[in-house]
Order: C-alpha cells, then structure tokens, then sequence
C-alpha cells in the first residue's frame, strides 16, 4: 500500500528511503555545534534524542527551536528514548509523558517519536502531539532479540492502529535469519498498512537492513555522525551513498 508523510517537504514513504542521524549531546551548546556537524552530512533528517540532554539534567525549554532554527530545511524528529528500549533516562509513564509534552513547544520539531509501550499514556500524548500539528513516528525497540517475522508484522499493524503516522521497530539480530525475519515482516507491514514503515536490525548482523531496507518497504534509515545512537549504525554520508545505489538499480520496493 501507498503512503506518504511530509516533513517539511521530506516525503517519508516516498522515492528512496530516508537518511536520517541522531543528536545526542548532552549539554546545549554541544548540541547546536553537533546539529552543525549534522547538517554538514547531508541527513534527510535530525533526530533530537533529548533523553541524553535529561539524564544529564540539561534544561530543555527553548532547545527545539533553537535546533529547529540551526537546522534549516532539514526536519527535525523528536525523541525520548527510555532506558529499557535502549535510551539514556530512565522515566516512568507520567515522567516520560512530561519529558515529551515539555518538547513540544511552537516552533520546534516537525515530528515527534512515542513509545508504543508506554500504553497508559500513549492516548494523551498522540492528542497532544496532533493539537501542535505534529506527525506522530510510534516505536519500539527490542534489545535484547528479534521477534518471528509474523509478530514482526502484528505489532507494526498494532502501531498503525493505535493511531501512528509513521511505525517503526528496531530489533537485536543475533544472526541472518534474524534479519530475514525483520524484513519479512517489513515486507508484509509495508503490503498491507497505509502508513510508512520503518524498520531495522541492530548490531552487526544487522547492518544489511539498514543498507537495503528500501527494497523491502523500510523508509527509513538511521546512520551516525559524531556517534552512533544505536548498535549497527555507519557513517551517515557512507550509508546516504549505499542508499542511494540501491535505490537507483534495487529500490523501488515501494
């Protein structure tokens, strides 16, 4: 099935998957210099992980502007990653409910990312991600293994219903039947939902996910710029260059 999301005119979903990169500077002065050094790469999109900037007790009113207006044209995605899904704070639900709801402010991001597990208050932060007119990217991110191919493309589906513009599961292969598991599943979520998918797998085993991910519905790709902000990530430009030759002679999966 079909599906476009258009942040600031970056079509996710459409033409060859999307590079993106992560900033995770802890301090604020050292995130504008990183969104810098970003920018400089040539992502299709920014993600602010400010969960780095929370656990460090930095103060983050005022920061997503402020990244909104260093990085120019290029979209800025808002995250905060829990400790149990690979991030850097630990919250509980109305913690974490409050550390997102603090980042959107006007003028800020163009999309935010929620955590599918956090089911208590994910209702209550899709209501508010929509009243500041923001897409919603709901995830999850399994660390420790890769699921069958068919709860693979359940829980994208169950993403999709609870109301995401965009899915996204990352996983932990631990070899390469994990990964075909991962973009089976990729596959069948991308034939039948009506919403962009995004998937990859984590670690080295992973890596040809993010690489071709494309062909198999995947609209997305996270590499890194000063670091990677999950197992398995390349250099952003490297990835943008393979990404591209794939979409050039292998891509057109969607």
């Amino acid at each position: 099935m079909s599906a476009v999301v258009r942040l600031r005119g970056v079509p996710v979903g459409e033409g060859r998957a999307k590079v993106a990169a992560s900033l995770s500077s802890p301090r604020a002065a050292d995130l504008l210099a990183e969104a810098g050094r970003v920018l400089a790469a040539g992502v299709d999109v920014a993600e602010w992980r400010a969960d780095h900037a929370l656990a460090a007790g930095t103060p983050v009113t005022g920061l997503p502007a402020a990244l909104r207006e260093r990085l120019g044209d290029t979209p800025l995605l808002l995250t905060v990653r829990s400790a149990h899904e690979g991030g850097a704070a630990t919250l509980d639900d109305a913690a974490y409910a409050a550390a997102v709801t603090s980042l959107l402010e006007p003028g800020g991001g163009d999309a935010v990312d929620l955590e599918a597990a956090r089911h208590a208050v994910l209702p209550d932060l899709l209501a508010r991600a929509r009243e500041a007119g923001l897409p919603v990217l709901v995830s999850a991110h399994d660390v420790h293994a890769t699921p069958s191919a068919a709860e693979i493309t359940d829980l994208l589906a169950a993403m999709a219903a609870a109301g995401a513009d965009v899915v996204k599961l990352a996983v932990t292969a631990r070899g390469p039947r994990d990964v075909l598991a991962l973009l089976e599943g990729t596959l069948a979520a991308r034939e039948t939902l009506d919403v962009p998918v995004v998937t990859m797998a984590m670690g080295p085993a992973g890596l040809v996910s993010r690489l071709c991910g494309e062909v198999f519905g995947s609209a997305l790709t996270f590499g890194a710029v000063d670091r990677p902000s999950a197992p398995g990530q390349i250099d952003a430009r490297a990835l943008r260059e393979v990404v591209d030759l794939v979409h050039e002679h292998g891509g057109g999966g969607r």
